[in-house]
């Protein structure tokens, strides 16, 4: 190993709150595989209980197990693949509580607050439709526009169904991505239908809660969130007159 790779390995465990006992217990760790607590006392020239301490720190932070073995405790390090897997943990529960910490700061003093976001921030703003409080998205889509901001990876849909969010959708029908049957509707808590014909715009709004987002076209590549309780109440009144003028959107095949 380099000293190039070894710097960064210290830089990168660091990050995990390793200080450089526990950085030095963690990589004894790994080259022993089972070892019990004389030995890696040891190995870091430290008493045993003062080990102790520290291979309880690196239990603590998942990434060392403890097995009996008799009357003695054997310890082990995790794959250290583990470490990704907690990085990964940590950012789905950041993204999680992302958007009720800016519904926070967007409410501050009852005012209206805007947010921009560009390009490949867009997909934010979906994140913040999943935690939707009332469980309930609305959008006017153009599909295909919307898709392409999206992505292929992010599958909204699926996300919407497993968080409960129900989505009431007005829809571009020259804009559409594919056809859906009644039960797919169902399935993925959706209520659709296409707007009238003669429309044909490319920029979508979807509202949830007292936000509202705006959207243009990938090639703008721009997109903006509101926070304002009475934006949000006169677009849903414009959305249920368009409703009331827009007709069932035709499905496939059950």
């Amino acid at each position: 190993m380099t000293s190039d790779q070894k710097q960064e390995i210290t830089e990168i465990l660091e990050q995990f709150g390793l200080g450089a006992k526990d950085r030095e217990a963690y990589l004894a760790l790994l080259r022993r595989g089972q070892t019990t607590i004389s030995p890696l006392a040891s190995d870091l020239r430290v008493p045993p209980t003062t080990a102790q301490s520290v291979i309880q720190r690196l239990i603590k932070l998942g990434l060392v197990e403890v097995t009996k073995r008799k009357s003695r405790s054997v310890y082990a390090a995790h794959d250290p693949i583990r470490l990704k897997r907690l990085v990964e943990k940590q950012l789905q529960e950041v993204s999680r509580i992302v958007p009720w910490l800016q519904e926070l700061r967007g409410g501050a003093g009852g005012t209206s607050k805007i947010r921009v976001y560009y390009r490949e921030r867009m997909t934010d703003i979906f994140q913040q439709a999943l935690a939707a409080k009332s469980k309930q998205v609305f959008e006017i889509v153009a599909a295909k526009d919307l898709q392409d901001i999206l992505g292929e990876k992010f599958h909204f849909t699926k996300r919407r169904v497993v968080a409960g969010v129900r989505l009431k959708s007005l829809r571009i029908e020259a804009h559409e991505i594919k056809k859906y049957s009644r039960s797919a509707h169902v399935r993925e808590l959706r209520e659709a239908r296409f707007l009238p014909r003669e429309m044909d715009f490319r920029c979508s709004v979807m509202f949830w809660d007292d936000t509202v987002a705006f959207f243009t076209t990938k090639t703008e590549g721009l997109a903006w969130t509101v926070w304002s309780p009475e934006l949000r109440k006169m677009l849903e009144q414009i959305f249920g007159m368009m409703w009331s003028v827009s007709r069932k959107m035709e499905t496939a095949g059950e």
